[in-house]
């Protein structure tokens, strides 16, 4: 018969062995984190990143400070900071790769009207396209702009009416398989500078930069950039297969000297910056920076820009700002006012920067009452 204890037995508690790792891996985390904040003062920046180095590790001297604490001694670093110029050199190629042959006749501002057109189409003899004039350099549109800064600034001096006229003209264009070339004035645009002191260049006196014939934007200038990117996304949504940049360039100013010899600043932009200023700074930043904003434009659209500087064909213009290596490499093709005896010159000037498509469909010269031997050009008609 098994014998009965007289005393019970408690149940023996079970020992929860699972909290030992958890509380190691608190106290090493509190260290981790006393570590971190005690070792700040011994991190050392540099180019090639982030070090910590120790008075005891690195044989720095210690000496007393005021308190009687031991404190570190470290060689003195003169620190400075630079901001550099954007560099463009990199952009990569990625324009240009399905353009074909362009044999267009161009149609001023005051033509874009169906009669008017129509007669240039019926001239297409030898030719596949018609470039028109939407935008001259007073800055007037031969459409009703739906851009915010067309509103702000009552930019539109045609009825909305002509928005329509102008999509029946490229309408009747389209079905008698013709190409259409939209050609607008970027940095000249009198209308817009003479009402918006914030978009304008400025001279030194402060006011608006005046050539004597138009004003000038800052090319600098964000909502410039987004006013041509907006304008060239509408001219596409209204039918045409091409938008053409023209003057995307600085004013050439030649410089001045003060009393000391020092170059004195005759024109001033409408934003701080951390670099110094110049034409070529701000062309190319307007140029890629608009090329960005529409990079998403569906495939048969081209964007192109005109080139007004014969030393951009080869290198960039300090003067005026322009690069045609920088354009070639971003905008599907270059335009450029020439004449019937220069044209194969610059042609020439321009192949070494051609590094994607055929040079001569993409280099476009736009030649005065005569026919280039290239399989792209523009035709200007004058009497």
């Amino acid at each position: 018969m098994a014998r009965r204890s007289e005393f019970y037995k408690g149940r023996r508690k079970r020992r929860n062995y699972a909290l030992i790792p958890g509380i190691i891996l608190m106290l090493l985390f509190g260290a981790g984190v006393v570590l971190f904040y005690s070792t700040q003062k011994y991190a050392i920046i540099a180019d090639d990143g982030v070090s910590i180095e120790l008075p005891l590790l690195t044989g720095k001297t210690t000496a007393n400070s005021e308190t009687g604490r031991e404190a570190a001694e470290f060689e003195q670093v003169n620190v400075e900071i630079r901001f550099e110029e954007a560099d463009y050199s990199g952009v990569p190629a990625t324009a240009g790769r399905r353009v074909q042959p362009v044999r267009a006749i161009f149609v001023p501002y005051d033509d874009v009207n169906p009669e008017r057109v129509h007669e240039y189409a019926n001239r297409l003899s030898s030719g596949n396209a018609l470039m028109l004039e939407v935008k001259r350099e007073d800055g007037y549109l031969a459409w009703y702009s739906s851009a915010p800064l067309a509103f702000s600034y009552g930019l539109n001096m045609n009825t909305v009416e002509s928005t329509d006229t102008l999509v029946s003209i490229l309408s009747e264009l389209k079905a008698d398989n013709i190409y259409t070339v939209a050609k607008i004035s970027c940095c000249i645009d009198t209308l817009l500078g003479s009402r918006s002191p914030d978009c304008c260049l400025h001279n030194a006196a402060g006011s608006d930069y005046f050539d004597g014939t138009y004003f000038w934007l800052d090319p600098y200038n964000n909502t410039v950039r987004n006013y041509t990117a907006q304008l060239v996304r509408e001219l596409w949504e209204l039918g045409f297969d091409e938008v053409v940049l023209d003057n995307v360039m600085h004013p050439v100013i030649e410089p001045l000297e003060g009393p000391d010899g020092t170059v004195v600043e005759q024109l001033f932009y409408t934003r701080e910056m951390s670099t110094t200023p110049s034409p070529l700074g701000a062309v190319s930043g307007f140029a890629v920076n608009v090329a960005e904003q529409l990079a998403d434009r569906e495939q048969g659209k081209f964007l192109s820009v005109y080139i007004n500087s014969t030393t951009a064909l080869s290198k960039p213009d300090e003067a005026n700002g322009q690069d045609a290596g920088l354009f070639l490499r971003i905008y599907d093709r270059v335009y450029y006012d020439t004449d019937k005896y220069a044209y194969t010159f610059n042609v020439e000037d321009i192949t070494p920067l051609v590094t994607v498509g055929n040079v001569k469909n993409r280099f476009v010269p736009v030649v005065i009452n005569y026919l280039p031997d290239n399989t792209s050009w523009i035709l200007v008609d004058q009497e």
